[in-house]
């Protein structure tokens, strides 16, 4: 069974570039070298986008129980940021419910 955990960041003002290099750099392989992690898929608000309070969301897939692998997450000392807004990190363990065949 696999499950999703949605990470949603916002960079420190103007440290964007150094968010960025952290983040996917060093950060997000951090995080699928730990068991469950499977993939990993980044996304960045579109410019322009209103009303969205986040920048970036990462959407991570995990083997078993999301709010497990979140657990998993924060106990496994994995580097941290300046960069990275910690005031607004929102981590969200979802559920699958409409699982799509994979395209031919």
């Amino acid at each position: 069974m696999r499950e999703v955990l949605l990470a949603l960041t916002n960079p420190v003002e103007g440290k964007e570039e150094e968010f960025r290099e952290w983040y996917w750099g060093k950060h997000i392989p951090e995080i699928l070298d730990l068991p469950g992690f499977v993939s990993a898929r980044r996304c960045r608000a579109a410019d322009g986008a209103v009303g969205v309070p986040y920048r970036y969301a990462t959407v991570y897939e995990v083997e078993g129980s999301a709010k497990a692998a979140l657990e998993t997450l924060f106990t496994a000392g994995l580097s941290s940021s300046d960069a990275l807004d910690t005031t607004s990190v929102v981590m969200v363990p979802l559920l699958v419910e409409d699982e799509q065949p994979p395209a031919l």
